[in-house]
């Protein structure tokens, strides 16, 4: 009886495994491509960017969760002038789950087609930068994202994540 009660109970614990973490299983995924539409209504500016996010720094047991690296390029049109814009901004993003706060900052180059040169569109400035919301699931496929900014000022971006 002694040796089947202890087969029993040895038998159970041979059997147990290691519980892995809820929080983030797969992980957010280090590669993002998207498509960016900007508008400003009140000035009739508009702009569609591409951009490529690499994540450069992550931090997995911390509210801050991520740094990405962005670039990006694509046309602008205001009034009657046009041109292009290429950007890259240093991103971080922050929430464990789904939904992240999106906060990021860097530069932009402006090319103006009417005078055939680089040439900043505000305040002879060279910044960029963005405050938004970010969908973005553990795992998932499908990123969205949302805010204010420049150069996009209102914007609604939709991708894909590899």
């Amino acid at each position: 009886m002694l040796f089947i009660l202890c087969f029993i109970f040895f038998m159970n614990i041979g059997f147990s495994q290691e519980k892995k973490s809820e929080i983030n299983p797969i992980g957010i995924k280090k590669n993002v491509i998207y498509g960016t539409l900007g508008v400003y209504i009140e000035e009739s500016y508009g702009t569609l960017l591409g951009n490529y996010e690499r994540m450069v720094f992550q931090l997995p047991n911390s509210f801050v969760q991520s740094f990405w690296l962005r670039i990006g390029a694509g046309p602008w049109a205001w009034w009657t002038a046009d041109g292009m814009n290429y950007v890259s901004t240093l991103s971080v993003l922050m929430g464990r789950r789904s939904a992240h706060l999106e906060i990021g900052s860097g530069v932009l180059f402006t090319y103006d087609s009417d005078e055939k040169r680089f040439h900043p569109l505000v305040n002879d400035s060279h910044l960029a930068g963005n405050l938004g919301f970010r969908f973005q699931k553990p795992g998932g496929l499908l990123v969205f994202r949302t805010g204010i900014g420049w150069p996009e000022f209102m914007y609604l971006s939709l991708g894909i994540c590899f």
